[in-house]
């Protein structure tokens, strides 16, 4: 192991090099988000830094209210000073595709430190890789300008704002470590596909090329209505916890943290109808930083994109909540009447194969994965022309097999960490050949727009409604779903 340093328009960086990767972890893109920054957005950060980038950055504030098994311990202490990035690129590179990582966590958890995100084999394969740090839960997506008249001018939108400020970081920089800036693509899973689609929503303004949204479309914002309201829950529990609306802008971020794990996302609703998307702390629609016709992007700008979902997605929160086990019909029809219009009976005759000793569990799971991804992004691939669209299909031996492909259970192989103690519980035999498989495809987008491999073309979703089954192997399918979307859309009352 050696070390290494670049010398870029925002400064000079010292890294590591070892194995043919230089790696940079900690690079700050912005100011420090405490203190008068906070509920602000991002600053740019003085010129000419220095600093040496051997060591993770701070991550952004968790607002976690229950550990799962996905919950990672081995993330950096949190900060408001969050705002850093990591480079992987290949020794001597010049002029590579770029590929930027936004990490999902619901806009509440995760960060680009996490033990899933390596560094090193996406960037052994030819690309240069950067993991990003934004805000998260009430410190970057909480509207409260409007219900505080002022006195804390955050708009909802700051996450995203910091987003937008590490691409564009990378576009002035990343050249100087081996990168070409007018070669970007940005992907993220989960909130960082809901972040990815609205980056779009935002308008492009050549600051990235490509877009890859894994497991998450582009309707995971709220209006200013529903806005203000989330504002105003957050501002009733803080004075609950004997904290006044005036201490609020100089409380310590922790217990903000500890107010905002309070709050539940049904607490936008009156009762009669479920909340979607099924999140609290989200962007907002305010017509300055996202239009309300934000989503047009994805049919006037110019770009390329893939989008897919994993085959079971909601069984990540399913399998472990009790209203899934022994669900009756009439209280899967109680649940169904407060998302759908009508239809109620015709939707669940379409999905009677899950079905299972008349427990409607494994049903309402099918649906949700469907409702809460799989339409959302085939919408994406409808708006764009000459999109690639994606399920992923290798089954998580996990609990008996009973996850199935659940939501993130891409991620181990995308980032080549499948073999690791941990991951290797998550994937089964054939974990080396779908790893293999997922980084040749993601990385030939990156480099050229088109993610076909060796002998496998990758047919176009338009017109076809094609989609690649990625698993042990890769082939192309028509929709399997085209119904159930079209049902679901077409009866939702939302």
């Amino acid at each position: 192991m050696g070390n290494i340093t670049i010398k870029s328009p925002s400064g000079v960086f010292s890294g590591k090099s070892a194995n043919g990767i230089n790696t940079f972890y900690g690079i700050p893109y912005a100011q420090s988000c405490s203190g008068k920054n906070r509920w602000r957005a991002p600053k740019k950060i003085n010129l000419h830094h220095s600093h040496q980038e051997s060591i993770k950055g701070p991550s952004a504030y968790q607002t976690l209210v229950n550990k799962s098994f996905m919950f990672d311990p081995t993330l950096p202490d949190s900060s408001e000073d969050c705002l850093n990035l990591n480079i992987g690129s290949p020794e001597n590179a010049s002029n590579l595709p770029v590929m930027i990582w936004i990490h999902g966590g619901a806009y509440l958890t995760g960060s680009a430190n996490g033990a899933l995100y390596s560094m090193e084999a996406l960037a052994s394969k030819g690309v240069i890789l950067v993991t990003l740090n934004y805000r998260l839960g009430p410190l970057g997506f909480l509207k409260l300008d409007e219900v505080t008249n002022g006195l804390i001018p955050s708009t909802g939108n700051e996450g995203l704002l910091d987003q937008r400020l590490a691409i564009q970081w990378v576009k002035e920089n990343i050249e100087a470590f081996g990168g070409n800036p007018e070669n970007i693509t940005i992907f993220g899973e989960s909130a960082g596909a809901w972040s990815c689609a609205l980056q779009v929503g935002m308008g492009i303004k050549g600051d990235f090329q490509k877009v890859i949204c894994q497991s998450g479309g582009g309707d995971a914002a709220r209006n200013i209505e529903s806005a203000n309201q989330w504002g105003e829950i957050f501002i009733s529990k803080c004075h609950d916890n004997n904290i006044s609306i005036n201490e609020i802008i100089d409380t310590p971020p922790e217990r903000l943290i500890e107010v905002a794990k309070l709050m539940r996302h049904m607490e936008l609703s009156d009762g009669s109808s479920w909340v979607m998307p099924e999140v609290g702390f989200a962007p907002v629609v305010d017509n300055k930083i996202l239009k309300e016709n934000y989503i047009e992007n994805f049919e006037i700008e110019s770009f390329d994109l893939i989008a897919g979902v994993t085959l079971d997605e909601y069984k990540l929160w399913s399998l472990f909540h009790p209203l899934y086990k022994n669900l009756s019909k009439e209280n899967l029809i109680k649940r169904l009447s407060k998302i759908f219009k009508h239809s109620i009976e015709d939707i669940i005759d379409l999905y009677s194969d899950y079905i299972d000793d008349n427990n409607y569990g494994n049903l309402l799971s099918s649906i949700m994965t469907d409702l809460t991804f799989g339409c959302p992004v085939e919408e994406l691939l409808k708006r764009k022309k000459d999109s690639y669209g994606y399920i992923f299909t290798p089954q998580s031996p996990l609990l008996n097999g009973e996850l199935g492909a659940f939501h993130a259970s891409e991620l181990p192989y995308l980032f080549g960490v499948q073999n690791n103690s941990v991951y290797k519980k998550w994937t089964p035999d054939y974990r080396d050949k779908t790893a293999d498989i997922m980084q040749e495809l993601w990385v030939n987008f990156a480099k050229n727009g088109n993610p076909s491999m060796n002998n496998f073309k990758w047919e176009r979703f338009s017109n076809s409604s094609n989609y690649a089954l990625i698993g042990e192997d890769i082939t192309n399918i028509n929709s399997p779903f085209k119904e159930r979307y079209q049902i679901l859309n077409y009866a939702k009352n939302f």
